[in-house]
């Protein structure tokens, strides 16, 4: 199986920007030897994000829900989020993690106190939990790592990755904190747990968690594209794409004053540890 130079740890390739383009993208990562894990968003784009690595060479997906999709409905196992559907998904064999899955709060509902936003946004925040930790059971069941998403929350989710992190032994290969948005301690508690960060291209925008990427072991990032966003070329228009992961270890390197090929060389066995059916 093939080791790759560095590896895209989180992409979007079902959106529809790349309808025109694919074969092009994905020819052009594989041109810079990047490997990519495509996410789905829900269930609809899960499937589509492993339709497409089953068809190209050097990609592979996870399939989740966003919680950005998490409604304030009633949610159990069996009622508006099909479990079942997803376990067999995720047991294909390019499926090489389980996400994007966490916990969103910016964009909640606002409202007077005990008026019915305020109500409404306490009624999806418990839904985000519920959904979370059921894709957390699931990536135990079926020894993957999970891609986290998070927002605004992240003093709650360490809670809970603290919780399942006791009900979890022997499970190593944890996961991926993806374009981290929280503070220095916040990122040593998620290392503590056994997870990485993933550096996006914005990290190029000036001074974006220098701390973090100054302070963090090497051993402990990872680089991802998040695209079609987060461009590595501050104020562009253009999409993100795979191959520019090469842009972000680049940038790495500069902060850090290593040369790039230590950089690069480093962040494919952070992946290749994390994504552990990508192989080595």
């Amino acid at each position: 199986m093939k080791s790759y130079r560095l590896i895209d740890t989180h992409a979007h390739l079902d959106d529809p920007i790349f309808d025109r383009d694919l074969e092009v993208v994905v020819e052009h990562a594989r041109h810079e030897n990047v490997g990519v894990v495509t996410l789905g968003c829900d269930y609809v784009t899960s499937t589509l994000a492993v339709g497409i690595a089953e068809k190209h060479e050097g990609v592979y997906a996870a399939v989740g829900l966003h919680p950005s999709k998490v409604t304030g409905d009633l949610i159990a196992d069996d009622k508006l989020i099909d479990f079942g559907a997803y376990r067999h998904l995720a047991s294909r064999s390019k499926v090489v993690a389980i996400g994007e899955t966490g916990l969103d709060y910016h964009d909640l509902p606002t409202g007077r106190r005990g008026g019915p936003e305020i109500e409404l946004a306490e009624r999806i925040r418990r839904n985000q939990i519920r959904t979370f930790g059921l894709f957390l059971q699931l990536s135990r069941e079926l020894r993957l790592p999970v891609l986290l998403h998070c927002r605004d929350a992240h003093d709650e989710m360490l809670k809970l990755l603290t919780n399942w992190d006791q009900s979890t032994t022997g499970f190593d290969s944890r996961g991926v904190v993806h374009c981290f948005s929280g503070t220095w301690k916040q990122a040593r508690k998620y290392f503590s747990l056994g997870f990485m960060i993933s550096v996006t291209g914005i990290i190029a925008h000036g001074g974006y968690q220098s701390e973090l990427l100054k302070k963090a072991p090497l051993s402990n990032l990872l680089a991802e594209s998040d695209c079609p966003f987060q461009t590595t070329t501050p104020w562009s228009q253009r999409r993100s794409e795979p191959a520019y992961v090469r842009q972000v270890a680049d940038n790495i390197a500069s902060l850090r004053h290593l040369s790039v090929i230590e950089v690069e060389k480093q962040l494919s066995a952070n992946a290749h540890k994390i994504f552990r059916r990508i192989g080595s």
